[in-house]
């Protein structure tokens, strides 16, 4: 019985994501506070390609509200200074890669996906990335699937996700996929299937 190729969301699945509790702190508000004043698309511009750190950092909050960054290095630095594990995932990550598992990324992120490999040493468990900063697709986007699966060149795929839109897109191109809720539930669907043993 051939595996599938294990695809695995970044953010909230391997890497926490900062926005949600680095960010509020750092700007003084509450994420919902946040919410409403963030510019709606220049996040979404920025993950795939379409404009560049600077245009986002200076777009980040809509344009009515007549907010700025007041200092917008030291904002970038505040997501990078916060990139961490989700709990367990290491270990997990390193018990598959010893398992001789492959394992690749899918993911809605930006070009400062380049920062979150070499500060966590994301190259030791993953052999490819498909990051929408590069190809201009973002999940549940079909062109996102497609382009995954032009890359690997694999029969199978799993993929591995905290969003349930971006399971049911996977599954809806075709791709096995598990909702991640966490680690340890994980473990459990993976030794169901018998991609992961003990």
């Amino acid at each position: 019985m051939s595996m599938p190729l294990l695809v695995f969301d970044l953010m909230d699945t391997v890497i926490v994501d900062p926005f949600y509790r680095e960010v509020p702190v750092y700007l003084g508000t509450s994420l919902e506070e946040l919410i409403q004043v963030k510019h709606p698309t220049s996040w979404i511009e920025f993950e795939t390609g379409l404009t560049d750190e600077m245009s986002f950092l200076t777009r980040f909050y809509r344009e009515d509200t007549g907010l700025k960054l007041a200092y917008p290095e030291e904002f970038k630095q505040i997501f990078f200074s916060a990139y961490r594990f989700v709990d367990g995932i290491e270990t997990l990550l390193a018990t598959l890669r010893a398992n001789d598992q492959k394992l690749w990324v899918l993911s809605n992120y930006s070009n400062w996906v380049l920062q979150a490999r070499e500060l966590l040493q994301l190259d030791r468990f993953f052999e490819g990335y498909c990051v929408s900063c590069d190809t201009g697709h973002r999940k549940p986007s079909p062109g996102a699937y497609r382009a995954l699966m032009a890359s690997t060149g694999a029969a199978q795929h799993l993929l591995i996700d905290d969003r349930p839109a971006n399971v049911e897109g996977a599954l809806q191109a075709g791709m096995d996929a598990i909702l991640f809720t966490d680690t340890d539930a994980l473990r459990r669907q993976l030794h169901s299937r018998g991609i992961l043993e003990g």
